[in-house]
């Protein structure tokens, strides 16, 4: 098996984990006062987390993972899926129009980012509802470019 595969492979098993929980219950759309709750704690992650995907740095990157991720998507796969998605689609720029939704026991943010090379790509991120710190469960950057 290539190397290049191994961090698609762990976002699939993140993502079939996630979709698993979720045949369980609908995805509900959160707004108002819920969404805005989530938002507050949901964007710095994202802040945090996509400045250390553009400065290459994992420990950045990574602080707010749950110890499940960080086991999932250590240093190496990071370094793997960064050149990935840089060599496609380039750096991070920016993001809006977040969809904050909920199934089952996650709590999931939806962004609309853009890169250097490709606008329109869906950057989620998965909390855990009664997760207190807030840790990142899943993450996952979805576009036409990225899928191609």
């Amino acid at each position: 098996m290539s190397s290049s595969r191994i961090p698609f492979l762990v976002a699939l098993v993140i993502l079939a984990a996630i979709s698993v929980a979720g045949c369980m219950s609908q995805e509900t759309v959160l707004s108002g006062d819920d969404a805005t709750e989530v938002l507050a704690y949901a964007d710095p992650i994202a802040d945090n987390l996509m400045q250390g995907f553009n400065e290459g740095n994992y420990t950045m990157y990574s602080r707010d993972f749950s110890p499940e991720m960080r086991q999932a998507l250590d240093e190496a796969a990071f370094e793997q899926t960064r050149e990935d998605v840089t060599s496609r689609i380039g750096l991070y720029e920016s993001r809006s129009d977040p969809v904050v939704t909920e199934t089952g026991e996650f709590v999931a943010v939806t962004y609309r980012a853009t890169f250097e090379r490709e606008d329109g790509v869906a950057l989620r991120l998965v909390f855990e509802k009664d997760d207190p710190l807030h840790r990142l469960s899943g993450l996952w950057f979805n576009s036409p470019k990225l899928r191609s």
